[in-house]
């Protein structure tokens, strides 16, 4: 076995790659969950700044101002009232939204058409609650219409009416651990990627170097034995590696392993990882220098990452980027942490797919050994 421990021994020579990776993960791990994951089991409304100009001075434009004002906070803009004041003040963010009542108000309330003009922040997407807000006054308004008036008091009891929700289904039922789970095997995929094609990379290629082939060729050692101890090898650092990430996983959240299908996580990462080590062995048939396979470990794992959803969620992801994300099998690990499944039969699918990009990835690997090996 005196290739294999060689192996290992030029594999803990590049421990620096593995060690920063793994720091740079960890360190991340313990920011992103130190605030820990909470539930939020109500909606909660966000008090904005408004502008009202109030041109219609009636009992249903200022029953509306006053609605208004009650849910969030106003600013006295008199003086900026044209369109283009009102935009000046929020663009420099002096308010959040302006709202602007017509003289005519209630003739175009009682026609149901867009009774007031609102402006608001487009940075600013919870601006959106303002027309909300407005639509729900001008609702419950129109309903209590009867002999030429508003009855503006029923229409305040009403929206000053509560419910108590209950929520019977949906949202986290462990204390956010799942969501904690996922965002951590996700993100994991991504440095495997890096430490295994950068690690086992630079490693074979000294094993490449022409002074070991040539000493490799007069000793009595005989080839296929010098492949299976250099794949032993190979294994063996990536079991390592990828038990120091499940094992990493058990330490930060062990007591919440129970809240959650861990065996889902594991037979997932177990799986991908093999997937990974067979990319890996066809990079090293493709390359023999290290700063390629360098290069090949950042940009692979980086753009995995980005469109396959370690970064960026895939349902936010395009469509055409997804398509392209399905020809690698990141894209299949994240899409099974990221469902239910209860059984083997509910992963076959995602399991496959890694599975079938391992065995395209060694073919393709074995094909570029021997014509490496017949060229030499």
């Amino acid at each position: 076995m005196t290739v294999y421990r060689y192996f290992l021994k030029v594999a803990f020579k590049n421990k620096s790659i593995i060690l920063m990776y793994t720091g740079i993960f960890f360190l991340l791990t313990l920011i992103t969950g130190s605030g820990g994951q909470t539930d939020e089991s109500r909606f909660v409304s966000t008090k904005l700044t408004l502008g009202i100009v109030d041109k219609s001075g009636t009992a249903l434009s200022k029953g509306l101002s006053s609605y208004l004002s009650e849910r969030n906070y106003t600013e006295d803009i008199s003086e900026a009232a044209d369109e283009k004041g009102l935009k000046e003040n929020i663009f420099l963010e002096k308010i959040d939204a302006a709202v602007v009542i017509p003289e005519d108000f209630e003739e175009t309330v009682l026609r149901k058409q867009e009774a007031v003009m609102i402006y608001s922040d487009q940075r600013k997407p919870e601006t959106v609650q303002v027309k909300n807000q407005i639509s729900k006054y001008l609702v419950f308004a129109n309903a209590t219409y009867q002999d030429g008036g508003f009855d503006l008091e029923r229409v305040s009891g009403a929206l000053r009416e509560e419910s108590e929700v209950k929520l019977i289904g949906g949202g986290s039922k462990n204390g956010g651990a799942d969501a904690w789970f996922n965002q951590y095997f996700n993100f994991m995929s991504y440095v495997i990627t890096a430490i295994y094609i950068a690690t086992i990379g630079y490693v074979m290629s000294d094993f490449r170097e022409e002074r070991i082939e040539d000493r490799r060729k007069i000793s009595s050692v005989k080839l296929s034995k010098f492949n299976t101890e250099v794949y032993l090898g190979q294994l063996t650092v990536a079991v390592a590696i990828t038990s120091i990430f499940i094992l990493g996983a058990v330490v930060l959240r062990g007591g919440d392993i129970a809240k959650v299908d861990f065996s889902k996580y594991m037979i997932n990462t177990v799986v991908f990882s093999f997937s990974i080590l067979c990319f890996t062995y066809l990079v090293n048939n493709m390359t023999r220098n290290r700063f390629i396979k360098n290069g090949i470990s950042n940009v692979f794992s980086l753009g995995m990452a980005f469109i396959s959803g370690v970064f960026i969620s895939q349902e936010f992801l395009g469509k055409g980027v997804l398509a392209v994300a399905k020809f690698f099998p990141t894209y299949y690990f994240i899409r099974l942490n990221n469902r239910d499944a209860s059984s083997i039969g509910d992963m076959g699918y995602e399991l496959a797919a890694q599975l079938a990009f391992a065995v395209l990835f060694l073919t393709i690997g074995l094909m570029l050994s021997r014509r490496n090996s017949r060229a030499n």
